[in-house]
């Protein structure tokens, strides 16, 4: 964990004075820290704040301890599902010791709380978070070194003679070709040499060989998942959004990401969208561009006048988010109230 930036510290605790106490104190020492009043509650706070570290009562109503710890490490649509877990235990109850660290939380701490203990306790574990965390980003870099060394150095230089090549034959500057096949099969060579390129970029992309390394994130059905979300809306907006596909193919394509940053950004963008026209109606179109991307293309129509289209959609809060993911979403330039996400070929499974 970097100095300059805070760790931030889930506290759940049924009980709101000892949990306020213990907020107040870690917020003294420096720590940004975020509240639960239960299990369930916890965990929603858990999803929205992704904090470095958790500290739990055991005995909670609707959700209990357990139950929040079991939230946290079995759900495979969160990177930080291994986030370090603290318990907080009444003296003399082993046995809830023994089970908490049988679900695989981290240490436990004794009430009623010794401060000094659940400071150190904190710096502790989120040190050595912040330690694996750096030696996995040096495997990275290592790996990373290691496909550059393999590569011939010239490899994008045959690949811009193939391209330039292919694009020159197909203007026939030594006469007709002898059948118009010819121009079909040039056209191939040269979208996949693009192809190859964006490719090799992509395998010397960190954030890519991280992917490729992190077997927790989800394979998702796109359409399916957008359907889905769509469906869950009121009436008031779902009756508006149309969801098309380019071709029966692209229904059945999977991405493999974050499900929880993608519902949150569509949910950021149908949200945008509405405002800037309460009234007018949303097609979405799925479609997969020449470099094997995965577009998702969002137009709003609307009777009446749309208000600032910039304004309203949060464009650097969605970058930031969509960026953890190596996705892109932008405002399309020259067409009027439509913008694009952009998911990257190599979190596209066909």
């Amino acid at each position: 964990m970097t100095e300059d930036k805070k760790i931030k510290v889930l506290c759940v605790e049924d009980e709101k004075e000892i949990r306020e106490n213990i907020a107040e104190i870690l917020r003294d020492e420096g720590f940004e820290v975020f509240e639960g009043e239960n299990g369930k509650h916890g965990f929603d706070v858990f999803l929205q704040q992704k904090p470095d570290i958790v500290i739990s009562d055991i005995m909670m109503p609707e959700v209990d301890g357990y139950g929040l710890l079991n939230l946290i490490r079995e759900n495979k649509n969160i990177r930080n599902n291994n986030v370090p877990f603290i318990f907080l235990t009444a003296l003399g109850q082993k046995d809830n010791v023994i089970k908490g660290v049988g679900l695989s939380a981290n240490d436990y701490l004794v009430k009623p709380v010794d401060f000094d203990l659940m400071i150190a306790k904190i710096r502790e574990k989120t040190s050595n978070t912040s330690r694996i965390q750096e030696s996995h980003k040096q495997t990275i870099k290592n790996l990373k070194n290691q496909i550059t060394v393999i590569l011939p150095e010239t490899i994008f230089s045959y690949l811009d003679v193939i391209t330039q090549t292919s694009s020159i034959l197909r203007d026939e500057p030594y006469g007709p070709l002898p059948h118009r096949k010819y121009l079909e099969d040039l056209d191939k060579i040269r979208i996949n040499a693009v192809r190859l390129r964006a490719a090799i970029i992509n395998s010397l992309d960190e954030s890519v060989i991280d992917h490729k390394l992190n077997a927790e994130e989800e394979i998702i059905p796109l359409f399916s998942l957008i359907s889905d979300l769509i469906s869950g809306l009121s009436d008031k907006f779902k009756t508006r959004i149309t969801l098309e596909k380019s071709g029966e193919s692209d229904s059945l394509i999977k991405i493999k990401m974050d499900r929880l940053i993608l519902l949150d950004a569509l949910r950021k963008i149908f949200t945008g969208m509405f405002k800037t026209a309460p009234e007018g109606s949303l097609n979405i179109r799925l479609m997969k561009d020449l470099l094997d991307q995965m577009v998702i293309i969002f137009h709003l129509e609307s009777k009446s006048k749309i208000s600032d289209f910039y304004a309203d959609i949060p464009q650097q809060e969605l970058g930031k988010m969509l960026d953890q993911q190596s996705c892109r979403f932008e405002i399309v330039e020259g067409k009027e109230n439509t913008a694009i996400l952009t998911i990257p070929s190599h979190r596209v499974i066909s």
